[in-house]
């Protein structure tokens, strides 16, 4: 039998971060970045720098969780905030050496993996200060080429022959994903969500139907695939038309009880999706116990997904 204490939860932002949740946070958030900019007193007009970043939205909580990964990378790096979003980097090339052995021993999982490995040997090449010379940058400059960003029209201007590199196959892992990893990187990219709908057959007409989701681009949909087999339950929802993010969601109240629920109390969560999580348990219990068929409880849980997500105050 399943009690109101199953749906309680002594999660806490004061724990420490698991390596495989930095790893699956950055799968989420993070990027590795190759960095070119213009400086005049450089030998060749550029000055090279590699950059370790990942971002949360401005709130205390999540403040809290970039301190968390600052700490775990010896406090390497800084916090600033832009707009609406904070940012934690690392650049000082003693510093990114932590960064990189974190990531040869609890390895990316997603698409992104491409890019660290490309970062990676860029990493060497300025360790050697070969970024000094001609021959060295341009070789920089072909890995840049792959990423993201790509090459600025200033870059392409000055080495306009310069041939871009053959980015690699991305082979994914057929190993089971960590949960920790899984928790990780629904820090980033996942919802804990009370969908509060009308529904006409309903004697109230509204109900409340909880879901968890996380969402991702089609390049890693494989990596989809993976959580579902990791977990053991969820469906995979394909994008609409003219779209390209696929959705992983766990609706089944049984699922949410018995699978979902236990992950996130045995593996930590941070910031403000830790208060989502907790408001999410209260929700479930709320439902399991059919309050929501009643107009005080289906109040709750309006009250409650009102205030989730990008609906919760600070």
């Amino acid at each position: 039998m399943v009690t109101k204490n199953f749906f309680s939860t002594k999660s806490s932002n004061k724990l420490e971060l698991h390596p495989w949740f930095v790893t699956g946070y950055t799968d989420g958030e993070g990027s590795f970045s190759i960095r070119m900019r213009k400086k005049l007193n450089s030998p060749l007009g550029y000055q090279v720098s590699l950059v370790y970043s990942i971002v949360a939205e401005q709130n205390p909580l999540n403040l809290i969780l970039l301190e968390k990964v600052k700490k775990y990378f010896n406090g390497e790096g800084s916090i600033s905030k832009s707009a609406n979003m904070y940012s934690y980097e690392i650049s000082a090339v003693n510093a990114l050496n932590f960064v990189k052995e974190h990531f040869e021993n609890y390895p990316l999982q997603t698409t992104k993996y491409v890019h660290f490995k490309l970062w990676c040997e860029v990493l060497e090449i300025i360790k050697k200060k070969e970024h000094l010379t001609e021959e060295g940058f341009i070789k920089i400059l072909s890995k840049k080429a792959v990423f993201p960003r790509g090459i600025s029209s200033s870059l392409l201007e000055s080495y306009p022959k310069f041939v871009p590199y053959n980015k690699p196959v991305f082979v994914p892992s057929k190993e089971k994903l960590d949960p920790n990893w899984i928790v990780g990187f629904t820090q980033a990219d996942g919802t804990f969500g009370l969908n509060y709908i009308k529904q006409s057959r309903m004697k109230l007409g509204y109900t409340c139907q909880p879901q968890f989701r996380i969402t991702q681009h089609e390049r890693d949909l494989i990596v989809l695939n993976r959580i579902i087999e990791s977990m053991g339950c969820g469906t995979l929802v394909k994008p609409g038309e003219g779209r390209d993010r696929y959705t992983i969601s766990v609706a089944n109240l049984k699922d949410l009880i018995e699978i979902v629920i236990p992950l996130f109390k045995t593996h930590q969560i941070y910031g403000a999706k830790l208060a989502d999580f907790l408001d999410f348990c209260e929700g479930l219990y709320l439902i399991k116990m059919k309050a929501h068929l009643n107009p005080e409880g289906l109040k709750k849980l309006h009250d409650l997904a009102k205030g989730m997500n990008t609906g919760r105050k600070f």
